[in-house]
C-alpha cells in the first residue's frame, strides 16, 4: 500500500517543485500538497502541480477544513515548510499524536541571536510535540537543529532543478552576473562600486549581467558595463548563465542562495560572501571561484582573479564547480528523501 506523504509547503518555487515531482514518481508514495500563494516580490508563473494526488492552497478561511482534511488523511509522513505556520504546527501536533512522523524543512543559519536563544529554550515545549526531526539545507543549518536538540537532522533540503541547468555550454562571452533581489543585503551596492573600480582598470573588461529586480534598481540602471535584464522567470534563467563565466552573490545575510547550485551545475566560476550558506557545498576558494568579506575590497580583487584567468584556469573552474555541483541533483533528492524520511520504516 502506498505511503501517504503530506507536504505542508509555502509558496512554491520551481526548484521545489521540480525536486517534489521526482519525488511523486516513486512507485510507493501518494503525495498531497497544501501550499500558500505566492509573494508578490517573486512573481514566479503559475506552477504545475498535479503530480500530486491532490493539492489545496492554503487562504485565510480554509483553515479548519484544511486541518480536518490532514487528520482525516492520517499522512504516514509529513514534510512541513520551517515552523513558523501556526496553521502547519496545528496539524503537524495533531497528526503526530496518531503516529505520522513530522519532518520540517528550514534553510536558517545559526547566528545566536535572541529569537534563535528563545527556540532553544522553548523547543521541548513548541517543537518537540509537533516535530520528530529536521530536514535541513546544509553544515550551518544542522548545527542550528542540533542546538533545538535534533541531533541527527536529515541535510540537502535545498537541491536546484538541476536538469535544467547541467547541459550548458561554456560561454564565449566573458560576463559576470548578479542574480537576485535588488536590495542592500545582497551586496549590490559593494558589487557595483567594485566592477566599476575594475572595469576603470581592465584593459578588456568584462560585463555585468544583473537579473533582478527591487528597490535598488535604478541605481543599478545606466551604468557602464552593467545590463539589465530584469526579474527572470525560471525555465529563461539557462539562457542568462549562459552568456556568463562566473555569478558573484555578494550578500551580506544570505541563509543559502540556491542560485549557486543552479550556476555551478551550468559550470560558472563563483565568487561569493562567506555569508552564503551554499558556500559550504558548491564553492571551493581559489579552485572554481573566491569566497570573500561582501565589501568593495574583497569583490575587487576576486573579480580581478577570475578575469585574470587563462582559458585553461577557467576550464579547470568549469570542471571543478559541475563536479561540486553533482552532489546533489533531482534523482539523488528524490532517492535520499524516499529511502530516509518516506519509507525509513519500510
Amino acid at each position: 500500500m502506498p505511503k501517504k506523504i503530506l507536504l505542508l509547503w509555502s509558496p512554491l518555487a520551481d526548484y521545489s517543485v521540480a525536486c517534489l515531482r521526482y519525488l511523486a514518481q516513486k512507485p510507493d508514495l501518494e503525495l498531497y500538497l497544501i501550499y500558500q500563494a505566492a509573494e508578490s516580490s517573486a512573481p514566479y508563473d503559475d506552477l504545475d502541480v498535479s503530480f500530486c494526488r491532490q493539492s489545496f492552497v492554503q487562504t485565510a478561511d480554509n483553515a479548519d477544513k484544511l486541518a480536518q482534511f490532514c487528520e482525516d488523511l492520517r499522512p504516514d509522513t509529513i514534510l512541513m515548510a520551517s515552523w513558523n505556520h501556526a496553521l502547519y504546527m496545528r496539524i503537524s501536533r495533531k497528526c503526530r499524536q496518531q503516529g505520522t512522523y513530522v519532518v520540517s524543512v528550514f534553510d536558517r543559519q545559526w547566528l545566536s541571536t535572541p529569537k534563535q536563544w528563545l527556540g532553544v529554550l522553548t523547543s521541548s515545549i513548541y517543537l518537540k510535540p509537533s516535530i520528530d526531526n529536521f530536514f535541513v539545507s546544509g553544515d550551518r543549518q544542522a548545527a542550528f537543529a542540533r542546538r533545538l536538540g535534533y541531533p541527527n537532522p536529515y541535510l540537502g533540503y535545498n537541491c536546484a532543478n538541476t536538469d535544467r541547468f547541467k547541459d550548458l555550454p561554456a560561454s564565449a562571452q566573458k560576463n559576470f552576473i548578479f542574480i537576485g533581489r535588488l536590495v542592500a543585503f545582497k551586496g549590490v551596492l559593494p558589487l557595483l562600486r567594485a566592477y566599476a573600480a575594475y572595469r576603470a582598470t581592465a584593459t578588456d573588461p568584462w560585463g555585468l549581467l544583473i537579473c533582478g529586480k527591487g528597490e535598488l534598481e535604478s541605481q543599478c540602471a545606466d551604468q557602464p558595463g552593467v545590463r539589465m535584464l530584469g526579474f527572470t522567470q525560471p525555465p529563461l534563467l539557462p539562457a542568462h548563465l549562459a552568456q556568463a563565466t562566473c555569478l558573484v552573490l555578494p550578500s551580506s545575510f544570505e541563509p543559502w542562495g540556491l542560485v549557486v547550485h543552479e550556476a555551478t551545475t551550468a559550470g560558472l566560476a563563483v565568487i561569493a560572501s562567506h555569508q552564503v550558506g551554499a558556500t559550504t557545498y558548491y564553492v571551493r576558494d581559489g579552485q572554481n571561484g573566491y569566497i570573500v568579506d561582501p565589501d568593495e575590497a574583497s569583490l575587487l580583487r576576486a573579480m580581478r582573479l577570475v578575469a585574470e584567468s587563462n582559458e585553461e584556469q577557467l576550464a579547470a573552474m568549469r570542471a571543478t564547480s559541475q563536479k561540486l555541483a553533482s552532489l546533489w541533483t533531482l534523482p539523488k533528492w528524490a532517492d535520499y528523501v524516499h529511502h530516509h524520511i518516506c519509507t525509513r520504516n519500510s
